[in-house]
């Protein structure tokens, strides 16, 4: 598992966002402030507790994920990494003994902006060829905020973008905002824009949701073996891919419908 851990952070610092000086960008304050005033509010936290199967052995991981409320019922659009991972994209091909590593979450738990409390949550279903996954929250208070993703806006080459997260506890668990940028798009092996920029819901300057913005690790490791010794990435290949948002919307307008998998109670 140490030299899956290695990858993934290999990983992120590869693809982290442009750096670019303070000369070279908009002031971006006003958008600051109309966004985190209109979707912070649905920016979660999500634990959950990572089963992770490995050679008959079992090890327990409780890690967390961003999530975003996407319905009134308390749905919650995630990441589908964060929901079950096989780990034998990450290997090397035709190497090792036994089966890769298989991870299976459970027990989740959600905190809403403003409560110590976290709230459970079930998993409803999961999109593998999206990578998304849906959870819904088993008691949700009245008069949850939430991303209508129906009011989305198309995303082309060349626009900006801006991100909506929340930190951990160690820094408060307060929206931090961070801009993208969409710089192309491939329909091999599935239409997607390659993007500049952090996982989770992307927003135009103006606050409609344009993608859902995530990693592929699959595909970095697939680059990886092909391009011989080393990374072998072409630096075409360093990006994050969009999912275009009438894709995520449709498939959540789906799962609104559906029950939860299986309910903790």
């Amino acid at each position: 598992m140490k030299s899956v851990s290695l990858f993934v952070l290999l990983a992120l610092s590869v693809l982290s966002p442009l750096r670019v000086s303070a000369a070279e960008v908009e002031d971006y304050r006003q958008i600051y402030k109309d966004l985190t005033a209109r979707h912070a509010q649905s920016v979660v936290t999500v634990k959950f507790v990572m089963s992770v199967n490995s050679s008959g052995k079992e090890e327990r991981i409780e890690d967390r994920t961003q999530a975003l409320l996407v319905g009134a019922n308390g749905l919650l659009l995630v990441p589908d990494r964060a929901v079950s991972m096989d780990f034998g994209a990450f290997m090397p091909s035709g190497g090792g003994q036994g089966a890769a590593p298989v991870a299976k979450s459970s027990d989740f738990r959600v905190r809403l902006p403003g409560s110590d409390d976290w709230l459970p949550a079930d998993l409803v279903t999961r999109d593998s060829q999206l990578g998304l996954a849906w959870l819904r929250l088993r008691q949700p208070p009245a008069g949850l905020s939430f991303v209508n993703l129906s009011d989305g806006i198309r995303a082309e080459p060349g626009m900006v973008f801006f991100s909506l997260l929340r930190t951990s506890d160690e820094w408060g668990g307060v929206p931090v905002f961070r801009p993208g940028f969409v710089m192309g798009e491939t329909r091999t092996p599935k239409t997607v824009l390659l993007v500049d920029g952090v996982p989770g819901m992307a927003f135009s300057a103006d606050g409609h949701p344009m993608g859902y913005v995530d990693i592929d690790f699959g595909r970095l490791m697939r680059s990886s073996r092909n391009g011989g010794s080393g990374l072998g990435l072409d630096v075409a290949d360093t990006a994050m891919q969009m999912t275009p948002i009438d894709k995520v919307a449709s498939a959540t307008a789906q799962a609104a419908k559906l029950p939860v998998v299986a309910s903790g109670k």
